[in-house]
């Protein structure tokens, strides 16, 4: 009894001292808590993806009958027969599984005409593993004379998996075939490896492939991927780089950070980093100065857009952060359904240099400065700040070339169905609204309150 009232004494003092404002608490567990609050909420973008489960797809056609004297067709079979533990022959309609070792099916291949590529493609996308398909791309059907060559039969297999989060791959292969095979006239056609696959899973197959191939050594070979989330992030180390004048603590966990600043607001913060002075004059510097930064983006990540804008959304998380750390505490199960709000005038990115150099250098927002919706939380505030895609340029003219390639049932004309697959993927306003909202990073902040 003596510690019920106890609790609610020292309960209602910390009430009643911060007045109008939040009583934040995390039991001193700040670090640990952030990183399971995360995960718990604003993880989105992994759907499961088993590892160790590669399955191959490989379409019985003139191709890869000829792959077998190719030297990147090769060099890239050890990586297959290593990682492989499904072989699927696409034999005209017919989409098998095969028994039997990897390396000796694909040195048996023969032709069959009319592979049902679309089936092939979107038994992929559907599954729950990385797949690879080998394909010259040309989607034949008996029913439709001299059809598909513009088709883009592949779109809505790409749609699904991108919009899992994941990631695509495609090595795009030139050689010439000779139709009718193995004598008539040569066309320029294409060899495809189409990889589906999650960079962010470990000893992923394309991972695999760029480690243990020379793709140097291949020229004509290009490369393209296809992403509309998770773009790639370097740093100097495991976090940004935080103002030295915070004294901050960091922790980096990967696609997010927590960090925790010690100094107040109104003797430091504010004078040292808001308001900040160019030492050398005296004079108030526009922006202040960055409280972090460092952070570089590689702008091209989704492959056919290229990443012209971003911003910083920030979040008030004094209540939710709070709940979850008293659940937590309570040994209860925490509510993850949280709504969370966006608000203006606090910080800013360097557009300058994100445009330049293509780094994120966060300031406070000098000019527009409204700290109080953000902070208002007793003692502590919680801070949760998404670097975001704010814009971006379609760029997929530049790369459309590489998925395209004679048509041999239309002698003359250009096969464009691969390209025009990938084309009109991205253009999915599903898939366009992703890659425009896409978070980059996540940085949360503690400080005393203000």
């Amino acid at each position: 009894m003596f510690g019920l009232a106890t609790a609610f004494i020292i309960g209602y003092g910390l009430t009643t001292s911060c007045c109008n404002k939040i009583p934040t608490d995390d039991g001193g567990k700040y670090m640990t808590y952030i990183e399971e609050f995360h995960y718990s909420n604003f993880l989105r973008g992994t759907d499961a993806i088993e590892s160790g489960n590669l399955s191959m797809y490989v379409d019985y056609s003139t191709c890869n009958v000829l792959g077998q004297n190719s030297a990147f067709y090769q060099a890239l079979v050890p990586s297959w027969v290593a990682a492989a533990k499904n072989y699927y022959s696409i034999k005209g309609g017919q989409i098998t599984k095969e028994e039997g070792a990897t390396f000796n099916l694909l040195r048996s291949i023969q032709n069959v005409n009319f592979a049902d590529l679309k089936s092939a493609v979107e038994q992929m996308a559907n599954s729950n593993s990385e797949s690879v398909l080998l394909t010259d791309g040309e989607y034949f059907q008996p029913s439709i004379a001299k059809g598909n060559i513009n088709n883009p039969y592949m779109a809505d297999a790409l749609k699904t998996w991108l919009k899992k989060g994941h990631d695509i791959f495609v090595f795009s292969e030139p050689y010439k075939e000779p139709c009718p095979y193995p004598n008539g006239p040569l066309y320029n056609k294409k060899r495809f490896y189409i990889i589906f696959t999650d960079v962010r899973l470990t000893d992923n197959i394309y991972d695999r492939i760029i480690q243990t191939v020379k793709l140097q050594n291949f020229q004509d070979v290009e490369m393209f991927h296809l992403s509309a989330d998770h773009p790639s992030l370097s740093a100097e180390g495991t976090s940004t780089k935080v103002n030295e004048n915070l004294s901050a603590e960091v922790k980096g966990f990967g696609s997010f950070e927590a960090q925790e600043w010690p100094i107040d607001w109104k003797n430091g913060i504010e004078p040292l980093i808001v308001n900040a002075v160019n030492p050398q004059t005296g004079e108030v510097l526009p922006s202040g100065e960055s409280f972090t930064g460092g952070l570089k983006v590689d702008r091209n990540s989704f492959g056919g857009y290229r990443i012209s804008d971003v911003t910083a959304k920030v979040y008030n998380i004094n209540q939710e952060f709070t709940d979850f750390c008293a659940a937590k505490q309570a040994g209860e199960k925490y509510k993850t359904n949280i709504t969370l709000n966006p608000l203006d005038n606090f910080i800013k990115i360097d557009d300058k240099e994100f445009k330049k150099h293509g780094i994120i250098n966060l300031f406070f927002d000098s000019q527009m400065y409204t700290p109080d919706p953000v902070l208002n939380g007793c003692p502590y505030n919680f801070t949760k700040v998404d670097i975001c895609v704010l814009g971006v340029q379609d760029m997929f003219s530049k790369f459309a070339h590489q998925f395209e390639f004679d048509s041999i049932d239309m002698p003359g004309q250009t096969n464009t169905s691969v390209a025009e697959s990938i084309k009109q993927c991205l253009a999915d306003p599903d898939i366009k609204a992703m890659i425009s909202t896409c978070p980059i990073y996540t940085i949360y902040i503690k400080t005393p309150e203000r």
